[in-house]
């Protein structure tokens, strides 16, 4: 791992970096000086030559652009925080008096070597303490603000680091709602399950028995193998649900008549794993079960814009409340799982039908090869 990568693996300004972006800063404002100089000297009768104003111009910027990674390293180590600021301020005090002076003598130096103006004639040792006099408060001030620009990433970094590890946390703690939900839904499957193959077992229906039991051990096949997926895409779903209504058909025999239409391009659309399962439980349990005279249900899928729209019916006795307050463990269970995965986009309704009930799913449109990208 390189060097200007932190415990994190967020990656940190190294030297390189800070001198490109430091000299990338110093150019337009060096140049900017030059024209400043070059044409304000003219103004007042003592023009320049382009050499000297190129000079006065861009070397006291330049100077700091080198000094910068240095100042930037030292802001960012020794940081004005409330518990420390006492010390810090007096580290930066001295340092950005020491830092200031080698910039003054670098530019003393530099205009002595290439031909010094009216400022800069005599020797270092008389030059060099009639430039601190005139311009350390400068050379003071941009120390500050290179080391406020230290201060100012830091701060955007370990903000930045704290909103990740939040996120991530959430993820983790969302990943660990959802399969606890979904612990929670395969015992209960099971349970139900295991009740169609005692009520068999009472009326002697041996052989129906034995064929759900090794249809169960289909399903838990199935179920095992989902069991770090939060969605699935439908046509695996649909699979799952297939195979439960063979073992509900062994318990109703002729009496229960499946029927599932939906769209081809709805197979390769991304669902929660179990989603049908409890919805189709309910259409059994709480319609067919109920009345001796219903035997119908009904699953379609399609798309409705931007979402996957699923519905599940049953010819069973009218569902007469509002939404689906009145569920058991299944829905309750599916509609914690979506709230966990899709927030407030997502649709889960229980309505009267024309006869019977409606249950409406509706979760956001994502596609298996748009998810597999």
């Amino acid at each position: 791992m390189s060097h200007d990568l932190q415990a994190t693996g967020h990656p940190t300004p190294g030297w390189a970096r800070i001198w490109l972006l430091a000299f990338a800063v110093a150019t337009p404002l060096g140049w900017s000086s030059v024209a400043f100089v070059y044409f304000g000297m003219l103004a007042v009768g003592r023009p320049l030559t382009f050499e000297q104003a190129t000079l006065a111009g861009l070397q006291d910027w330049y100077s700091w652009a080198l000094l910068t990674p240095i100042v930037f390293s030292l802001g960012r180590r020794v940081r004005l925080e409330r518990d420390q600021w006492v010390g810090a301020l007096m580290v930066h005090l001295v340092c950005g008096t020491i830092v200031a002076l080698v910039d003054l003598a670098m530019v003393t130096a530099i205009n002595q070597y290439f031909g010094p103006t009216v400022s800069f004639i005599g020797s270092f040792s008389e030059v060099y303490p009639r430039i601190v006099l005139r311009y350390f408060h400068f050379a003071f001030i941009i120390y500050w603000v290179i080391v406020a620009a230290a201060h100012a990433t830091e701060y955007y970094k370990s903000t930045r680091d704290g909103e990740l590890e939040s996120l991530a946390l959430q993820a983790e703690l969302t990943q660990a709602q959802l399969a606890a939900l979904r612990m929670q839904l395969q015992p209960h499957f099971l349970f139900n399950t295991l009740h169609t193959i005692a009520s068999l077992v009472r009326e002697g229906r041996g052989e129906a028995a034995t064929a759900t039991i090794a249809r169960l051990g289909d399903l838990f096949r199935q179920t095992l193998g989902n069991v770090e997926r939060n969605e699935v895409p439908l046509r695996e779903e649909l699979s799952f649900i297939e195979a439960y209504l063979e073992i509900e058909q062994s318990r109703f025999c002729d009496r229960l008549a499946v029927r599932i239409e939906v769209g081809p391009d709805t197979l390769e659309a991304w669902i929660p794993t179990m989603a049908l399962q409890p919805l189709v439980e309910n259409a059994i349990r709480h319609g067919i079960a109920r009345d001796p005279s219903a035997g119908r249900v009904e699953v379609s899928a399609r798309r409705r814009d931007q979402s996957l729209r699923v519905e599940v019916r049953n010819d069973g006795p009218s569902y007469t409340g509002g939404g689906v307050s009145a569920d058991g463990v299944g829905l309750s269970n599916t509609r914690a799982r979506l709230r966990r995965l899709y927030g407030s986009g997502y649709l889960l309704e229980l309505l009267p039908d024309e006869r019977g009930t409606l249950v409406v799913l509706e979760v956001p449109w994502r596609s298996e090869r748009e998810v597999l990208r």
